[in-house]
Formats: structure tokens, C-alpha cells, sequence
């Protein structure tokens, strides 16, 4: 581990059973001996200057039982693939920072974006026109994109930036060698990667861009390997064998003391000098109950942690710990009910059953409510992500559906998350598992031309989610019953519920968090209306005039009326495929 006080670095490697440590630094004749702390860690104190010592190779010396190897450090800022392997460099992780204190929203104000850094500016589309910069972390700060990210308002999540050299054809990135390097693949300048993924979190932060990245601790992890061994870093079962619940090799033993302080040292690394505003588990469930409560507890407050609550197998909690072990906690979960019902639901496909778990999720998925959640920000809500089709993909280019699942997506509660483009009609060309095909990841803003209605009509709508707090409750909805009693939502079935219902159309009237609130006088209700089938459906409105503020024929939104449609009054009419919101004339 590289700590700068004083200019005079301090290396310290963990190595309990080494009979005695050196350290190797390139272009240096000899190797510095390191002391044991008695604690298993080996330190020194370098008496050179810091600027001397950026970008030089090192590797610590270990002698252990009579042998001698050459390791290099897991915890290096910087790693180089070379002839012998993975090697560890030196690096300055000094930054002049442009944005010195940016401060994310809460977590329930949050529209997430997931993206791949390098498809955000591969294809020529994205305007980069210096040398060497298309997929790379100075790509990704292109004009072009920074504005049409902050113009939809939201968070951006990326996917791993982990060291990373692209194995099993990867462009990903969901194979880490290094947990604490990042990946020079995308970097303009290997030699300066650590600062280009500061300039990225820079640029995205001086927009008003809070920057989620995805860590993989589930699996990988090379130099742990090298410095400590398969024993110490791979879980195993009762029988020796090693766990497998990635699908991508041996499951990284989290419940190992020095494991779990190595990944909450990563993290607050990743704080520290990078300034990532959050995290997002990969495979979280691989992951020990109290490894991710440590996480909670010792990262700082104002973090966005989410997991995925699933994995291939070996799993150590669900989401049935929401409620339980992490109900206390700020850990949130990708919600796959909600996906699940959500796309059978706008692609027209949906059951009884499928409505009644969609309504669940609508509500924040509480586990009073047949779900698991104690309160709706634990639920991330999405129908896509980098994970099987697009879905633009999913729903066969139907440009109105598409805008139906991101308005399903954004009149949930929870947090909504959109799967990058899809705002601009993204196709994987069907391609449910693009891991290795750069050329089907990239973005091709030339969409954002074609699709410019649905772009505008999802910047809207995701402004319009900001403005009314009807869709960011804090706590469990309460449903009415019959006339009586204090209610938060109401459903309203289609027209012939229940004898002749239609199974993939549903609506409901939500009131704000807090009626004493402004919104009591402006917008005591709203109305939500959402029809995945292939046929009209009419709903019955509340009594007085409602102006339509969401129109998913047109693609259009506006917070004071779509100009030019009356109000509607008694019944309204949702085409297939299409929904609306509406607000009190």
C-alpha cells in the first residue's frame, strides 16, 4: 500500500508468512529491506521525492521457506501487463480538481444511467475528433456527451474501470486483475490513467453528474492470487473444493479478515482520490452479510451502496434481507420482480399474475405489500441494462413502447435506472450478451437526430419526476380502502375490470408524500395510466378537468399541459402500447 505523507512514501505490504520482505524499485542498485510489524505487515519509508519515483516498476522480494519470489503489490495505483506477467508501477495521484466539493442528491432524487465508458465515444458519431481519444477515458469527456447527459439529469453508473486486460476477449470488463489499479485500456496515456479517470469524474461533476462505478469483488482479483494464494483469497466448500457462484471462475472469499479490510481499502481509495459518489456490487450476494455491513458502516455517509441480490449459485443473502439483516443499512437492489413484470407488462404479454406483481413494484416492492423492501430506495427499478437485449431490442423498435417502459420506470417509486441509450433507440441488433462485441456497445449519437422526440419527451419526463415528489416517497404507500381512512394511491382498472379485463393496462391516482406541501395546492393528485396491450383501453377519471401533462402517443411532455389537447373529463382513452399522466386542470 503507497501512502504520500511528507513526500516521503510509505510502502507496506501484507505478508504474514515471509521470513523477510525487500523492496525492488526500478533504477535503483539496491533493494530497500522492509520491517515486520508484527501484525503480518512489512513497511518502509523510501528517502526519495515523489516526483521520482511516478511511473517506475517495483515488486516487493518475498523469502519464505528458503525460496525467494518476485511479487508484485495488489495494492498498486498502477499495473502494467509485461512479459513476466502483471507488474506494479509507481503513480502520482495528485489531481487538480475543478469541482472541489460536489454534493450528490439523495438517493430517492436519483435517475441512474448505466453506462460502458468506452462505447460512450467509439463511434464517430460522438464528435472526438483528437487522435487516440475515441473509447477513452478523454472521450468520454467529449462536449457532445457531457451535454446530452446533463440534459437528461441524471447519475451516471459505469461499469468496471478495474485493471483489466481484456481477458476471455472482454470488453467489459468484468475480470479484474487489479482491484485498486484502473484500466489503461481506455486511457489516452497509459502513463497517466490515474489522472484521466479523475478528469472524467471532474468534468462529470463540474456538470452536475454524481459517478457510480461497478466493482466486481466477487471474482478475479490476479495479484491478491500472487501475493497471498488461492487459500487465503477463494472460498471454498466443506469438502475443499472451491466455490463457483460467478460463472467466471472462483467466488473471492469476502468473509477472509484480511479480504474484507482489502475491499473496504479499495473503496475508500476509490473515495479519496478518485471521488466516486457511489457503488454498485456486482454479484453482491456472493458477498457475506457481514462484509457488506462493514461496507455500510465504515464508508462514508453520503454514498450510494447497491448490489445485485442474486449470482449463479453459492449465494450468502437475498432480497429478503432488505427487510432483515440490511433493513437499517442504505444498501439498495437491483430489482429483478420489477424488470420482470415491467417487460412482460409493455411488451403486452403480461397475466393476471404479472399486473399484481407489477402493482407491487409500482409501490416500492414493501414487504407488506407481498414484496421485500422496507422502504422504496432500496428498490432500483429498470427493464434494461447491459445485460441481455436493449430495450429497444426487447420491444421490436416500437418507439411508443419504449417511452412506455421508461415512463412505467420513472412513476414507480424506488430509483429509476435507464440502460444506456436507451433514450436514443440503442440496438444490440438482439444481442443479449454483447461482452466481447465493442462494435454492437457503441452509442451512435446519430439517434439522438432520428429520435429526437423521444429524447426531448425523456429529458421531460425525467425533469418531471424531479419536480413532483408523487413519484419519491421515503416510506410504504397506502392503498385506499373503499371511502375510509388517510390513502396514498388508488388504482383504476380498465373499463370491464374484472369480467372482461384487460390484463395489460392499469392506472392509478397518487397524491404528494406530504399534503400540507406546496404540491397540495398544485398537484394534490396526479393520474397515472399505462396500457401495455395491443388494444385500447378506457379508464374512468376522478371527477373535474384534467389536463394531460405525459403523452405517450405523442411523445410529448410539459408540466403545465400538452398545448393544444383539452382537459379530459369523466373517461379517457390510453392507445395500445402508450400511457399518459395527468394533472388537475
Amino acid at each position: 500500500m503507497l501512502w504520500t505523507l511528507l513526500f516521503r512514501p510509505l510502502i507496506e505490504f501484507y505478508q504474514p508468512e515471509a521470513d523477510a520482505v525487500s523492496l525492488v524499485v526500478e533504477k535503483q542498485d539496491e533493494a530497500w529491506p522492509m520491517k515486520p510489524d508484527g501484525n503480518g505487515n512489512w513497511t518502509t519509508r523510501l528517502r526519495l521525492p515523489f516526483r521520482q519515483l511516478h511511473g517506475r516498476a517495483y515488486h516487493f522480494e518475498v523469502r519464505r521457506a528458503g525460496r525467494t519470489y518476485a511479487v508484485a503489490d495488489p495494492l498498486a495505483p498502477r499495473t502494467e501487463r509485461g512479459a513476466h506477467g502483471i507488474g506494479s508501477r509507481f503513480s502520482d495521484l495528485s489531481y487538480r480538481w475543478q469541482t472541489r466539493r460536489f454534493k450528490a442528491p439523495a438517493l430517492c432524487d436519483l435517475v441512474i444511467y448505466e453506462a460502458h465508458l468506452p462505447a460512450l465515444s467509439r463511434h464517430e458519431s460522438a464528435a472526438v475528433h483528437e487522435a487516440g481519444h475515441r473509447g477513452t477515458y478523454a472521450g468520454a469527456r467529449a462536449p457532445a456527451v457531457l451535454a446530452h447527459l446533463k440534459r437528461l439529469q441524471v447519475a451516471v453508473e459505469f461499469l468496471p474501470l478495474h485493471a483489466s486486460d481484456g481477458l476471455l476477449g472482454q470488453d467489459w470488463g468484468y475480470f479484474s486483475t487489479s482491484f485498486h489499479a484502473m484500466r489503461d485500456g481506455y486511457a489516452h496515456d497509459k502513463c497517466e490513467v490515474n489522472r484521466e479517470v479523475m478528469a472524467v469524474v471532474d468534468a462529470m461533476h463540474h456538470r452536475g453528474i454524481p459517478v457510480i462505478l461497478d466493482v466486481v469483488f466477487n471474482h478475479g482479483g490476479e495479484l491478491w492470487v500472487k501475493a497471498w494464494g488461492k487459500d487465503v483469497v477463494y472460498r471454498k466448500h466443506a469438502n475443499g473444493d472451491f466455490c463457483h457462484g460467478s460463472g467466471c471462475g472462483p467466488t473471492i472469499r469476502s468473509e477472509h479478515p484480511r479480504i474484507r479490510e482489502l475491499i473496504i481499502q479499495t473503496l475508500l481509495h476509490l473515495v479519496r482520490d478518485y471521488r466516486f459518489d457511489g457503488f454498485r456490487f456486482d454479484l453482491g450476494a456472493l458477498h457475506d452479510k457481514e462484509t457488506m455491513l462493514a461496507v455500510d458502516r465504515r464508508l462514508p455517509a453520503h454514498l450510494y451502496l447497491i448490489a445485485e441480490p442474486w449470482a449463479l449459485g453459492g449465494t450468502q443473502w437475498g432480497k429478503a434481507d432488505m427487510h432483515g439483516a440490511f433493513a437499517g443499512t442504505r444498501w439498495a437492489v437491483w430489482n429483478d420482480d420489477f424488470r420482470e413484470a415491467g417487460k412482460t407488462f409493455v411488451s403486452g404479454r403480461g397475466s393476471h399474475l404479472d399486473r399484481d406483481r407489477l402493482m407491487r413494484a409500482i409501490m416500492g416492492s414493501h414487504v407488506d405489500d407481498g414484496g421485500w423492501a422496507c422502504r422504496p430506495q432500496q428498490s432500483i427499478n429498470y427493464l434494461s441494462s447491459h445485460d441481455g437485449r436493449t430495450l429497444a431490442d426487447f420491444l421490436d423498435g416500437d418507439k411508443r413502447r419504449v417511452f412506455l417502459g421508461m415512463l412505467l420506470v420513472m412513476t414507480s417509486q424506488g430509483v429509476p435506472m435507464l440502460g444506456e441509450g436507451s433514450e436514443l433507440m440503442h440496438s444490440k441488433h438482439g444481442h443479449d450478451n454483447s461482452y466481447d462485441r465493442p462494435d454492437l456497445n457503441r452509442i451512435d449519437w446519430r439517434n439522438g437526430d432520428a429520435h429526437a422526440d423521444l429524447v426531448e419527451a425523456v429529458a421531460g419526463l425525467i425533469a418531471l419526476r424531479k419536480q413532483a415528489p408523487h413519484f419519491r416517497y421515503t416510506r410504504r404507500l397506502a392503498q385506499r380502502q373503499h371511502d375510509n381512512g388517510r390513502w396514498d394511491i388508488d388504482w383504476i382498472y380498465p373499463t370491464g375490470y374484472p369480467h372482461h379485463d384487460n390484463v395489460n393496462a392499469i392506472g392509478y391516482i397518487i397524491k404528494p408524500p406530504r399534503e400540507s406541501s406546496v404540491w397540495r395546492w398544485r398537484w394534490p393528485k396526479l393520474v397515472v395510466l399505462l396500457n401495455g396491450s395491443t388494444v385500447g383501453a378506457n379508464f374512468r377519471l376522478p371527477q373535474g378537468e384534467w389536463k394531460i401533462i405525459v403523452d405517450g402517443d405523442g411523445l410529448r411532455v410539459d408540466a403545465d399541459g400538452i398545448a393544444g389537447v383539452p382537459p379530459a373529463r369523466t373517461d379517457y382513452h390510453v392507445h395500445g402500447g402508450t400511457g399518459v399522466v395527468l394533472a388537475p386542470a
